[in-house]
């Protein structure tokens, strides 16, 4: 046997005992308290029409074709999908234990074919109800690297789907609320910065108080912001939840930047994204902006930041829900 092809047989040889020795099954569980008795929830989880109010995946395509069987909302039940972006897949009801847990059956037809038994548990908690979203599937064999991966996205998407539907039963808690508004393209704009590079509880103590400094900075000058204040993301590491990033507010060219940094931010074509709700959706917003784009196979240009415009000042809002950040992707 020639010395290559030896070589290429050891090579996938290795690779086969690789795969051989990862799991095969993998599963998801995300879960949320929500203040409603168990019955309340177990019945808008149970009807299927309900599910466009909330799903994290009919929120990237509402206009997707949907077919619902009759008594959809008993054993038996089921509701089919079929759309450009979000693909095709039906989702039956199995089996009920009122008030307390739903079993599903989920098959994807597209964009590939794959099967998962899914439930839900309904639990008495502290005056509300701990709603639990689980996940159960079968990876095939030459795909079992990419299990955590899976993993990940699907729980990223229960934990938006899960927020969305409490929104949905207890408006006092609200959920956020997300339009994917298209291209755009921004304007050159000079701002003042403050550098950052740490963890999430470090920059969200350092944009507390970077935002009022540089505020107080520009209006000790008598000058007004020239638009809104915004994060500029330029790394991000989502494992160590790490980030280098500016805390910025545009101000005019040639001013006296004082003890703070001066930027120029290029502008350019942008995709945007609008979140309406509270700060702490803002990972699950990132997280759907991205998707988004994948799906649309937009291609981002890594070489300019993604920024984080907050449009509404939380001083001058009654409630978190009203709060309005616009999520811009930047594109190639």
């Amino acid at each position: 046997m020639p010395a290559f092809l030896l070589i290429l047989a050891i090579v996938l040889a290795a690779a086969l005992l690789y795969l051989s020795r990862l799991p095969r099954d993998y599963e998801v569980r995300r879960s949320l308290f929500m203040r409603t008795d168990r019955r309340t929830v177990f019945d808008r989880v149970r009807e299927f029409p309900s599910w466009s109010d909330w799903s994290p995946w009919l929120l990237h395509e509402p206009e997707a074709k949907r077919h619902f069987s009759a008594a959809a909302d008993q054993p038996d039940g089921y509701y089919t999908w079929d759309g450009r972006t979000i693909g095709a897949g039906r989702l039956t009801h199995v089996r009920f234990d009122e008030p307390g847990r739903i079993e599903q059956r989920l098959e994807i037809q597209r964009p590939f074919k794959s099967g998962s038994e899914v439930w839900w548990e309904f639990t008495e908690a502290d005056g509300g109800t701990e709603v639990a979203w689980c996940l159960r599937g079968r990876m095939p064999f030459l795909l079992r690297p990419m299990i955590p991966m899976v993993r990940e996205m699907i729980g990223k998407d229960y934990e938006l789907g899960l927020a969305r539907l409490r929104g949905c039963i207890d408006p006092d808690a609200g959920g956020p609320e997300l339009c994917f508004e298209g291209e755009t393209t921004l304007e050159p704009h000079s701002a003042l910065v403050i550098p950052f590079s740490g963890g999430m509880d470090a920059m969200i103590r350092a944009m507390e108080d970077g935002f009022p400094r540089l505020a107080a900075h520009l209006a000790s000058l008598g000058v007004a912001p020239s638009g809104p204040p915004f994060s500029a993301y330029h790394k991000v590491d989502i494992k160590k939840k790490t980030f280098r990033c500016d805390i910025v507010l545009p101000a005019p060219a040639g001013i006296d930047p004082g003890p703070f940094d001066r930027k120029d931010f290029s502008g350019g074509r942008h995709y945007r994204v609008t979140l309406t709700g509270s700060y702490d959706f803002l990972e699950l917003a990132w997280y759907a902006a991205i998707a988004h784009a994948r799906m649309l196979k937009l291609k981002l240009d890594k070489h300019r930041p993604m920024l984080e415009v907050y449009e509404n000042d939380p001083a001058d809002v009654a409630s978190p829900r009203e709060l309005r950040t616009a999520l811009y992707l930047p594109l190639r």
